[in-house]
């Protein structure tokens, strides 16, 4: 069937988006989710978190309004918690009287329906100044948020059996200042967690956690990578036991930081395949039953254009050519549907519709 274009505003009737779009699959009952703010053309940004969900037909949600919840700042982060058949959306808070407020907020949902948490006053942890990030490790079935705090230092929430917990993760490991939201995920062969930010100085930096506790590495300077010119994403590979770290370079290319059991490699996607020059942060993610990997970014043409490898190497295709999709303002973000064996890459477009480019074999 190959790619497809889906209209998810239209289909559900949902408001106009502003910002870029987050999204997960949510196995436990098969379904697809897709979190952004709102926006409206007298005020712009609505602040309010709006769903899109697929249980065979897309619907909609205003998790803002139905919770009574605060406002959002900037654009959601989402995953799934497996281990409890939960589901979690994390965003920075603003307040009419007060402007941002510097809280990370959560809607999180059970079998009783969504509720709201301020995160921050639970644990008493320092403000944030950009997007949270949130994962399971489901080695030990817990959950983290990542933020980049007002100090710079990146900060982490997490969440065992036991409730919320704070760590300052940057005096943990004595890394350097954070610039910007850092990206995070769990490692479950090796037993390890690992988020990655961009330093002051241009590198991508990694602090990883194993056993023994927190450590600090500077991925650009061991794998002798070009400058980011923005904030990196990363990703495991489970078929091959490796590590993914993508950014765009200062020279508008996406570069890839991959690790396997020899250490830390760099390669410059764009070069390799002979693709559009990138604007903005990519996404990436692996589809382990076809045995391969995938880059969304969009292009200085305002196009989503996708790098994929299969063991033949690195290959490109123009996503908004194909299939004759609007133009993007926003960054994608994709996942694969494990259960239908289709891939899903979801962004707001110059009408400001959250637009769905799905795949099927």
């Amino acid at each position: 069937m190959g790619w497809k274009l889906n209209d998810l505003t239209a289909q559900a009737g949902s408001p106009l988006a502003t910002f870029s779009p987050t999204s997960y699959v949510f196995p436990a009952q098969d379904t697809q989710h897709v979190f952004y703010q709102g926006f409206t053309a007298a005020r712009g940004a609505d602040g309010h978190i709006h769903e899109l969900y697929w249980d065979r037909g897309w619907h909609h949600h205003d998790l803002t309004a139905e919770m009574n919840a605060p406002l959002a700042t900037f654009y959601p982060s989402g995953y799934v918690l497996a281990a409890q058949n939960t589901q979690h959306v994390v965003y920075q808070g603003f307040s009419a009287d007060r402007g941002d407020d510097g809280h990370v907020h959560e809607l999180w949902w059970d079998g009783d329906g969504w509720h709201h948490s301020d995160l921050t006053a639970t644990t008493g942890a320092p403000l944030t100044i950009a997007v949270p990030r949130g994962y399971e490790f489901s080695a030990q079935g817990t959950q983290h948020i990542v933020y980049q705090g007002r100090d710079s230092h990146i900060h982490e929430l997490w969440w065992d059996t036991g409730g919320w917990h704070h760590c300052d993760l940057t005096a943990t490991a004595g890394a350097p200042i954070a610039v910007g939201a850092p990206t995070a995920y769990g490692f479950t062969a090796q037993r390890t967690r690992h988020v990655d930010f961009l330093g002051i100085d241009g590198h991508i930096h990694e602090l990883w956690c194993d056993a023994q506790g927190w450590h600090h590495v500077d991925l650009t300077a061991v794998a002798r990578a070009p400058l980011a010119g923005d904030q990196p994403t990363g990703y495991v590979f489970d078929v091959e036991g490796t590590e993914h770290v993508v950014y765009r370079g200062t020279d508008w290319h996406i570069h890839e930081l991959w690790w396997d059991g020899t250490g830390w490699h760099h390669d410059d996607l764009t070069a390799t395949v002979g693709a559009s020059l990138a604007y903005g942060c990519p996404s990436g993610y692996a589809f382990d039953a076809q045995g391969t990997r995938h880059v969304n970014y969009a292009g200085i043409d305002g196009h989503i254009h996708e790098l994929w490898w299969d063991t033949a190497g690195w290959h490109q295709n123009d996503l908004t050519a194909i299939i004759g999709a609007p133009s993007t303002i926003s960054n994608p973000t994709g996942y694969v549907f494990a259960a239908h064996g289709t891939q899903h890459v979801f962004y707001n477009s110059v009408d400001h519709r959250i637009i769905e480019l799905s795949w099927a074999p």
